[in-house]
């Protein structure tokens, strides 16, 4: 009699087991959705930085570095989601401070000089 509810017990636990493993936690769409939401996130980041650092004045700050404006530009495609997020909201900001007269030519040079140098280093350590 100990064997046979001993038997019943571990079926029973065996088959919850096996239904929890079965429904998924996350559907496939909701995955897919997730998934599309960081692309396009990242594709804007990466519209935002490039547009940036192809501008006259990032060109001429790139000019006074003597950075490549080029290899930065490439170096901004390797760089992962999260970096790429964080440089974006800093080149709105200082695009914003420019655009409100908060910053001189002079300050955005600067930086701009930092945020290139910034971002060949991140990918030479990598």
């Amino acid at each position: 009699m100990k064997f046979y509810v001993v038997a019943m017990v571990v079926c029973s636990l065996v088959m919850c087991q096996m239904t929890y493993a079965q429904a998924p936690i996350v559907t496939h769409d909701e995955l897919k959705q997730a998934l599309v939401k960081s692309d396009n996130a990242r594709k804007e980041n990466l519209a935002q930085v490039r547009t940036f650092f192809s501008s006259d004045v990032a060109r001429k700050a790139f000019a006074v570095a003597r950075l490549d404006p080029d290899r930065v530009q490439k170096a901004v495609s390797t760089l992962n989601s999260d970096e790429l997020a964080k440089l974006a909201v800093q080149t709105r900001q200082v695009q914003s401070d420019f655009a409100a007269g908060a910053l001189t030519n002079q300050q955005i040079t600067y930086i701009l000089i930092a945020l290139g140098t910034a971002v060949v280093v991140l990918i030479a350590v990598k």
